[in-house]
């Protein structure tokens, strides 16, 4: 759960650094679409799917982002909420707390559902590279939004290139 909800959050990070291409206005939708294709991209590399196991698999996964995303808005709503909680009755609190656990139990319900899917489809170590190629992903994401941060040429990636570059 926490794990959805980090992927999620740096998701989010990410399409802002995609917005800022030289001062242009980007379409949100379409920061959506790169930030899916290049997902589908690393996962695909990681996963490394025949073509049957990706035909699919792919249909699957995109109704799973669909309805994942839709249940991590209904989890960030409910946290939302909380975060005012000082401006809440004792009551609406408590029906605050109770919506961020519904929500958090329809966000494990559906990875459920979705994980057996996967395994109805996929060998299950190919469905356990599936959870390990997301977690990279959510990793790779947080490692640019910090590099991205750092000033240019102080990175870990930067200094590793360079090193890289001349052992070589």
């Amino acid at each position: 759960m926490k794990r959805l909800l980090t992927i999620c959050l740096l998701a989010a990070l990410s399409l802002g650094t995609f917005a800022q291409d030289k001062g242009k206005h980007v379409n949100p939708e379409k920061m959506h679409e790169r930030f899916h294709a290049d997902k589908v991209a690393f996962l695909s590399q990681k996963m490394d799917l025949t073509v049957k196991e990706a035909e699919a698999f792919w249909p699957i996964y995109n109704e799973y982002t669909k309805e994942a995303d839709l249940a991590h808005r209904a989890v960030m709503d409910a946290i939302g909420k909380i975060h005012n909680a000082g401006e809440l009755s004792d009551g609406e609190a408590a029906a605050a707390i109770d919506a961020l656990l519904a929500a958090q139990k329809q966000e494990n319900d559906l990875m459920a559902q979705y994980t057996e899917r996967f395994k109805q489809v996929l060998p299950v170590k190919k469905v356990a590279a599936f959870f390990a190629a997301e977690d990279a992903f959510r990793k790779h994401l947080f490692r640019q939004f910090k590099d991205k941060e750092r000033p240019a040429g102080k990175t870990k990636h930067a200094k590793k290139e360079a090193t890289d570059k001349t052992q070589k």
